[in-house]
């Protein structure tokens, strides 16, 4: 357990790597541990290495069926912009945890980007599971993903961000 607890550790100090070379140490040791999996899986992700992420992940779903093992797998797909497949690992998400707010919001972005209605449904339950959790969400997905497009005018950029912080939390 300790050696979780140090990769945890390193992984939440940002140093990757060493959390990724910790794990790597582990994991043959101990290979039917699905947290190991999931941390390593985490530490690809984070260094942007989303196939061994992928398989990682896959490894931890394969040894245990948890909420936050499909939610990690969806975002790791949402990055990369492969939006069935991160909607296919969201919705297996929320069949084992319905009311999270995290998987409801990305459950609404990949709906979103598939130009498919539900997209409605679901951003208003992540809002009402939890409001203050879905507008961090919300700005953190403008952030990353609009902020900086050269096709959104200051004027809109203002008009964006204003909206989300006059949300109710």
């Amino acid at each position: 357990m300790e050696g979780i607890e140090q990769a945890r550790s390193l992984l939440m100090k940002q140093r990757y790597r060493e959390a990724a070379s910790l794990l790597d140490r582990l994991l043959p040791r101990d290979a039917d541990n699905d947290e190991l999996w999931y941390l390593r899986g985490m530490a690809s992700l984070k260094m942007k290495n989303y196939d061994a992420a992928q398989e990682c992940f896959g490894r931890a779903l394969l040894l245990g069926r948890k909420s936050r093992y499909y939610q990690i797998k969806g975002m790791a797909h949402f990055e990369v912009f492969e939006m069935e497949e991160a909607l296919d690992a969201f919705l297996e998400a929320s069949a084992l945890e319905p009311d999270d707010p995290t998987t409801n919001f990305f459950l609404a972005m990949c709906y979103l980007f598939l130009d498919d209605p539900r997209s409605d449904a679901y951003i208003r339950k992540a809002y009402d599971l939890n409001k203050k959790k879905t507008k961090q969400l919300l700005l953190n997905f403008y952030t990353l993903f609009l902020r900086d497009d050269p096709r959104i005018n200051e004027a809109q950029r203002n008009a964006i961000e204003s909206h989300i912080r006059s949300l109710k939390a």
